[in-house]
């Protein structure tokens, strides 16, 4: 049986990979090859390769856990309460008319009762996933239409915990029940929240030092609250979700995340070859039916998001950019009609057979409309303005990222001496993954964040692609796992253009930097024996004064961590 597990794992994998190429090549989100992979290979429309089905859903389960905890990692509970009111305005109009708007549209469609309230709420929601990876490939995320975009996202997800928590209750609506879930999910939430504050910061920063314990103890935090959540009669969705939105507003979330995502991407790919498994063959009427449920939800969109930016005096071209960015039908969408077909049995398994090919047509038509976007918003914005509807054209703004002009890469001791140079600056970031440093430094009012230089996501976060000037001042004697070429190369890839600072101990390390990418190399030996001969001048002048005071004018820098 094991051996059989083994092989339909390996197997599921091999397809997913080989579809994962032709969707490249196809420019379509791989999830879909996922999904792909999963209906060749099962038994219901596939070559019935797959024999221990059950086995590969539970490991799917896993997957999902570890994708809504990424989710919640990423939502930034600080950001969605910052949120600006008109993207909070955007998110719950958007949400609750497309969820009216799609119940009406499956009531036509012959559906009625809890599958259509299922059909309507699942449809409301955008895939984060497709919808942040497609801004990431057009690299607008930084634009005033991808952050108005990623605000409705996280609003959306706010929502879905909503969602999850009054789920259960849904065929027993009386008001006690669905009072208790909602006690029952506050409790959580506070729980969770309160344990986030107290007791989480003082664990982590024990491990902080130790990769694969940091690792291990955020991992048992996501499966600890998704096992209360369970316990509390939520979804493991749910409380992953949860453990990750509350470990979110920690310094040492960007480490996790960049830990945690090779993890995530393994177990969410067989997650939706499971998915891709359990479909149904579906009928011509009900390919039919899909199609219209699509054709829908992309109008739910049309009909919810462009008329609330025209009335928050938007653009056109910002209403009809976000509009396009949020018709992917939502992988939160196939959590909730999942558990409400095979957990909870509310609805039939018709209900997320639709959704799932919803969500294929849908991505697969926003990756298309990405392509000719300015098109459409020219050709939206004309028929727009020949009804008298232009909206009201909005700045750009900048992005925090867009402000880093300087990104320094680690705090030792070159940085540490520098730090008082950057007091009257706010166009810096220092990255830097020893707790206590970091701890100083932000106590110190500098700007850094906490996070493994050796990983991209890292530099991404800390916004290596706006940074003007990129500065690696510690010693490969001190840096575990990586070096300053390893650095020097990866931050010379995210970004052709920018100036790169780098450090050696010997002549030979600095050539491999130069040959890495670097612009200037500093060898501090060779700086101090510099140093020291400007000085002996003054020593053989016998300007013994002079070179006092100089001294002690160097010990007058005050803001350094390391001393």
């Amino acid at each position: 049986m094991h051996a059989q597990i083994a092989h339909d794992i390996g197997l599921a994998i091999m397809v997913a990979t080989v579809l994962a190429f032709a969707a490249k090549l196809a420019r379509q989100p791989v999830l879909l090859a996922y999904i792909g992979a999963g209906m060749l290979v099962g038994r219901n429309l596939g070559f019935g390769w797959i024999h221990e089905q059950a086995s590969l859903d539970v490991l799917g389960e896993i997957g999902l856990a570890f994708l809504m905890f990424i989710v919640g990692l990423e939502m930034d509970l600080k950001k969605l309460l910052k949120s600006s009111r008109d993207a909070l305005i955007l998110g719950l109009v958007q949400v609750v008319a497309s969820a009216v708007l799609l119940w009406g549209a499956a009531f036509a469609l012959g559906y009625r009762g809890l599958p259509a309230l299922y059909l309507g709420v699942a449809g409301a929601f955008s895939s984060t996933m497709i919808v942040v990876k497609l801004l990431s490939d057009k690299r607008v995320i930084d634009t005033l239409a991808g952050r108005m975009v990623l605000a409705v996202l996280l609003i959306q997800d706010a929502i879905a915990i909503v969602v999850l928590g009054l789920q259960p209750n849904l065929t027993s609506p009386q008001a006690l029940p669905i009072l208790l879930s909602l006690a029952k999910g506050a409790g959580l939430v506070v729980g969770a929240v309160a344990a986030a504050r107290f007791l989480l910061p003082r664990l982590l920063a024990l491990v902080a030092m130790l990769p694969e314990v940091l690792l291990l103890t955020a991992i048992s935090w996501c499966f600890l609250v998704a096992g209360l959540a369970v316990a509390c009669d939520f979804s493991v969705a749910m409380g992953a979700l949860i453990a990750g939105a509350t470990l979110g507003g920690l310094p040492y979330a960007l480490d996790v995340i960049a830990k945690i995502r090779g993890l995530r991407d393994f177990f969410v790919t067989l997650f939706f070859v499971a998915l891709g498994g359990q479909l149904q063959r579906p009928s011509a009427g009900l390919l039919g039916v899909a199609a219209l449920f699509s054709a829908a939800v992309v109008a739910s969109r049309v009909f919810t998001v462009l008329p609330t930016l025209l009335a928050l005096r938007y653009d056109a071209r910002i209403g009809i950019l976000t509009c396009i960015d949020l018709v992917p039908a939502s992988e939160f969408s196939i959590v909730i009609v999942s558990l409400g077909a095979m957990r909870f049995g509310h609805v039939p398994q018709e209900i997320v057979t639709i959704i799932v090919l919803a969500m294929i047509l849908t991505a697969t038509l926003t990756t298309y409309a990405g392509r000719f976007d300015k098109r459409l918003v020219q050709f939206g914005a004309a028929a727009l303005a020949r009804l008298g509807l232009r909206g009201r054209a909005r700045a750009e703004g900048a992005s925090t990222k867009e402000d880093v002009a300087l990104l320094i890469l680690g705090c030792h001791r070159i940085t540490s001496a520098l730090l008082p140079r950057l007091r009257e600056r706010t166009d810096y970031r220092i990255v830097d993954f020893n707790p206590a440093v970091h701890r100083d430094l932000a106590a110190g009012g500098y700007r850094a964040i906490y996070g493994d230089l050796s990983h991209a996501e890292t530099l991404e976060e800390a916004g290596i692609h706006h940074a003007q000037v990129v500065l690696s001042t510690i010693s490969d004697d001190f840096l575990h796992g990586t070096s300053n070429a390893a650095l020097v190369a990866q931050a010379r890839r995210l970004n052709p253009h920018a100036v790169i600072l780098a450090t050696a101990e010997r002549r030979s390390e600095a050539r491999r930097v130069y040959d890495a990418g670097a612009d200037f190399v500093l060898i501090p030996k060779l700086a101090t024996a510099e140093e020291f001969a400007r000085t002996l001048a003054h020593a053989e002048a016998g300007e013994r004064e002079t070179l006092r005071q100089e001294g002690l004018a160097q010990l007058e820098g005050k803001g350094e961590v390391l001393d």
